[in-house]
C-alpha cells in the first residue's frame, strides 16, 4: 500500500465517507445492471428463484470501520439517493470526501466525483473499495486520491495519526431489511447477527479471487486481531453491545489461522459463551479440524466458493 501524503489539516479536516447512490442494479444511466446484471450488486446474493429469493441488505462495512477508527470529524452516507448525497454536499464544508464502490458502480463514481468538484471545489476527493483495483480509474474519474487495499490505515496516514494503533470494532448488523414473499424476517434481539471482521486479504491466493489482489498481491492479508485473545475480547465486547450471540465472520477463510481459532476456542469455553458463527472457508481448511471442534467453536454455517475449471 502506497503511503499518501498527509493532509495540510491532518485530523482537523471536516471527513464525508458515501458509497455510491442508488437505486441499483437498475436500466438507467449509468449502467450497472448492463455491465453485470448479478442481483449480488443490488447487494443480495440469489438471482433465479423469483418471488422466492431471499432479499438481505448489508450496510458498507468498510467506510463504518474507518469512521470508527479516525480521530477527524467523520460524516457517514450508506446508500444515499443522489439528491440526498447532493444536499450533503451543499449543507457542510467538507475538506475530505471518500467515495467507495465496487467495479459496477463506476460510472456513478465519476458522477460523485464531479458533484463534489461542482459543490465543494476546494475538497479533497479519495476513491477506495474494490473500484479502486480497476487499471485506469485514475485517469477515468475526477479524484485526487485512489485508495487501494485497506483503508483504515491508509486513512490514518492521511490524516498524519498513528496508524499502527489498535483496530477499534464498530457495532455493525450483519443484514437488514432481510425479507422473502415480501414478508418482513426479524433481525432484531438475540436472533440477529452482527458483523465480525478479524482479517483482511486472503493467505491462499487463488487466481481467481480478487480480495486478495485487493490487499497487496497474491497470498496476501491484513490481520486486525493477531490473538484469540483480542478476537474474544472484541466479541464480547460486540456481545454487550448489540445483545447478540451469533457473528457473521467476514474474513476470507477465518479458520486458515488456526492458532488463533484454537485460543479462541479455548476462551469461549473458559467463559461458557454459547456463540454461533457463520464462517468462509476452503474445503482443505474445513478438513484440517476435527468435527468435535468446530462444533465448540460454534460454527454452524460455512460458505464455500465452487472454482471453474480454469481458476
Amino acid at each position: 500500500m502506497s503511503t499518501p501524503p498527509v493532509h495540510p489539516l491532518g485530523s482537523r479536516a471536516k471527513i464525508l465517507l458515501t458509497s455510491v447512490f442508488g437505486p441499483y442494479g437498475r436500466d438507467d444511466e449509468y449502467g450497472s445492471r448492463a455491465i453485470n446484471p448479478m442481483e449480488l450488486y443490488q447487494n443480495q446474493v440469489t438471482r433465479a428463484e423469483g418471488p422466492f429469493s431471499l432479499r438481505m441488505f448489508h450496510r458498507s462495512w468498510g467506510i463504518m470501520l474507518i469512521q470508527t477508527n479516525i480521530a477527524a470529524p467523520c460524516t457517514l452516507l450508506d446508500f444515499p439517493t443522489l439528491d440526498r448525497f447532493v444536499s450533503e454536499l451543499q449543507s457542510f464544508e467538507y475538506d475530505i470526501v471518500g467515495i467507495s464502490s465496487i467495479l459496477t458502480n463506476i460510472e456513478k463514481v465519476k458522477k460523485m466525483c464531479s458533484l463534489v468538484r461542482e459543490h465543494l471545489p476546494r475538497a479533497t476527493i479519495v476513491v477506495g473499495g474494490h473500484i479502486a483495483n480497476r487499471p485506469g480509474l485514475a485517469e477515468y474519474v475526477d479524484a485526487d486520491h485512489i485508495a487501494p487495499g485497506e483503508g483504515v490505515r491508509w486513512f490514518r496516514q492521511f490524516l498524519g495519526e498513528d496508524a499502527g494503533r489498535p483496530v477499534h470494532h464498530p457495532l455493525i448488523s450483519s443484514a437488514i431489511g432481510t425479507r422473502t414473499m415480501g414478508l418482513q424476517v426479524s433481525n432484531s434481539g438475540r436472533q440477529a447477527a452482527a458483523t465480525l471482521i478479524p482479517s483482511v486479504g486472503c493467505p491462499m491466493g487463488c487466481n481467481f479471487c480478487s480480495t486478495s489482489a485487493m490487499f497487496g498481491g497474491k497470498g496476501k492479508f491484513i490481520n486486525f486481531y493477531e490473538t484469540g485473545d483480542e478476537l474474544f475480547r472484541v466479541m464480547c465486547g460486540i456481545e454487550q453491545g448489540m445483545g447478540v450471540r451469533s457473528f457473521f465472520v467476514m474474513d476470507e477463510n477465518f479458520l486458515l489461522h488456526k492458532k488463533r481459532a484454537l485460543r479462541l476456542l479455548e476462551l469461549i469455553e473458559e467463559h461458557g459463551k454459547s456463540w454461533s458463527l457463520y464462517v468462509f472457508s476452503s474445503a482443505h481448511v474445513v478438513q484440517s479440524y476435527p468435527i468435535e471442534q468446530l462444533v465448540r467453536l460454534g460454527i454452524s454455517w460455512v460458505w464455500m466458493g465452487l472454482e471453474g475449471k480454469n481458476s
